[in-house]
């Protein structure tokens, strides 16, 4: 049986091309959120978009994935718009 799902979901395709993409430049994002990070100290999701001029979608989703590894953590309470300050973890 012939898989068809591309041709009927295009934008499904469109979609998991755009992720895919996005995790291709993981080592660049990291040389750059990291020592943003590390500089500034606690950014928001938009702080870190803003500062390295990517979409607030781009920052989420490196910031979500070091967080799932432990490089950042978020803070314990968000800002007045909601967001989050997520700073690096100290390495002991």
């Amino acid at each position: 049986m012939k898989d068809e799902s591309r041709a009927r979901f295009p934008e499904s395709v469109a979609v998991i091309g755009r992720r895919r993409e996005i995790a291709r430049q993981e080592l660049a994002a990291r040389n750059q959120v990291l020592p943003l990070l590390a500089e500034k100290g606690p950014l928001t999701v938009p702080e870190v978009a803003r500062a390295l001029g990517v979409s607030a979608m781009e920052a989420n989703w490196w910031l979500m994935g070091y967080a799932r590894y432990g490089k950042v953590k978020a803070g314990d309470k968000a800002d007045d718009d909601g967001y989050y300050h997520y700073a690096l973890v100290e390495v002991k």
